[in-house]
């Protein structure tokens, strides 16, 4: 699983957060099994926590149709897409 410049470590820490934020179902028990060959209980724990804020304030961004104002640095006018639920 080693990227071209990342250890594995690295990698699968990365690997981690898409899972989280594209499917949760996708964090196995032998995911886990992975995580845990270079990562301790406290260190998964706090990249599950982590993860889970970011992908809130996302939702929460979304949501609320957030976006920058003139002051600032980012970039306004934010796109977003729009779907209704079947």
């Amino acid at each position: 699983m080693t990227g071209e410049h990342l250890s594995d470590r690295e990698a699968l820490g990365i690997s981690l957060a898409e899972r989280i934020a594209l499917d949760p179902h996708t964090v196995t028990d032998e995911f886990f099994l992975k995580l845990k060959a270079h990562f301790s209980e406290d260190e998964i724990v706090e990249m599950v926590f982590a993860c889970g804020i970011f992908n809130w304030g996302n939702k929460f961004n979304i949501t609320m149709n957030m976006d920058a104002s003139d002051e600032s640095a980012y970039e306004a006018d934010m796109q977003y897409r729009r779907e209704e639920i079947a």
